[in-house]
């Protein structure tokens, strides 16, 4: 008999404290699809049924992924305690009714989080938002744009105010990492957002 996704987490809620290690246990099957390696902290709160996350992640204590839009999460990604992701949206445009009544018409657009992407603590990642490839966001960020490749972003909202490498670390990473990022393509990016490099 297949338990419904409302009813896993009604379960995962009762679970006691000295049966902490049953609750990750839960949490994976309220997951579309999870790889190798997926460690999940305490209190996690994963209200989407529409998760797929990749081998080697690790999700911070009190975390929550909610919304109704789809997220991905790439290899080898890093939470912090305590991020909030929010997909989902109310169409606030219709005359005559409170927006709570209102169920459809809203913007939903998924959230991606690519490869080798550090969440820091406390971090809000909203919908439509792609966080791409090596790219750290610090503690208490609020992500409402895209991140660059490989780009430190801090601050509500969040920017990016540099790259993690210079131009010729970037260059030999990207080639030992196998990078679907160009060089070329990176330094693009960079010098249209005005993103230095960490030399320069």
């Amino acid at each position: 008999m297949k338990i419904s996704n409302r009813n896993l987490r009604r379960l995962y809620k009762m679970v006691p404290g000295f049966l902490f290690p049953l609750k990750p246990v839960i949490l994976k099957k309220l997951l579309k699809k999870y790889g190798k390696d997926l460690r999940i902290g305490g209190n996690v709160n994963l209200i989407n049924d529409n998760i797929t996350i990749g081998d080697n992640v690790f999700i911070g204590d009190r975390t929550t992924i909610a919304g109704i839009v789809p997220v991905t999460i790439g290899d080898n990604v890093m939470f912090g305690p305590e991020v909030m992701i929010r997909g989902g949206d109310h169409n606030f445009s219709v005359v005559g009714k409170p927006m709570a009544e209102v169920k459809t018409g809203g913007i939903n657009l998924p959230i991606i989080i690519e490869d080798d992407v550090w969440i820091g603590t406390r971090v809000i990642i909203l919908k439509g938002v792609k966080i791409c490839e090596g790219a750290i966001v610090g503690a208490g960020s609020l992500v409402t744009r895209e991140v660059p490749p490989y780009s430190i972003n801090v601050g509500s909202p969040s920017r990016p105010i540099r790259c993690r490498f210079s131009k010729e670390n970037l260059k030999i990473h990207l080639q030992k990492v196998n990078s679907p990022y160009s060089f070329e393509n990176i330094v693009n990016i960079y010098s249209k957002r005005g993103i230095p490099f960490s030399n320069e």
